[in-house]
């Protein structure tokens, strides 16, 4: 019997959900994620135009990334920190998240999450295009 596609904290349906990285639950939906978010820091960088490109050299400076939410296609800004023109390099899928609250399985803190797309069995393995097609069109809350 295949599992309901719900979150396992609040109950939402029909919404984008995700998975940690390398299992199968809790699922956790974008408004649960954006609550359970693990603060984290980036690197700063020192940015030089070289051509038409930018290069980025790490400095020791630390910075804490700002809250993030999910936007509607299911992605939040990348980890790295802002790029030379102090916009993020670009956006991710995977939401870093604390479920200490949730399962004792993750009572380490920070948990990878990446987008739970069942194949037609229910099965979180090799996912056919049309099955992340299905995903990406899901409304995000």
């Amino acid at each position: 019997m295949k599992k309901p596609y719900e979150c396992s904290i609040c109950g939402r349906q029909n919404v984008k959900l995700w998975r940690p990285y390398m299992d199968t639950e809790p699922l956790i939906c974008a408004t649960c994620a954006e609550e359970r978010q693990s603060p984290k820091e980036y690197v700063v960088c020192v940015w030089k135009e070289q051509g038409d490109y930018h290069v980025g050299t790490h400095t020791e400076r630390k910075l804490p990334l700002p809250k993030w939410e999910v936007n509607v296609e299911g992605k939040v800004p990348s980890y790295f920190g802002p790029g030379p023109d102090g916009f993020p390099m670009g956006m991710t899928d995977q939401l870093i998240v604390n479920l200490k609250d949730v399962s004792q399985a993750y009572s380490s803190g920070e948990t990878t999450m990446v987008p739970a797309v069942p194949d037609e069995d229910g099965e979180y393995t090799s996912v056919p295009e049309n099955r992340c097609k299905w995903w990406e069109e899901l409304p995000t809350k």
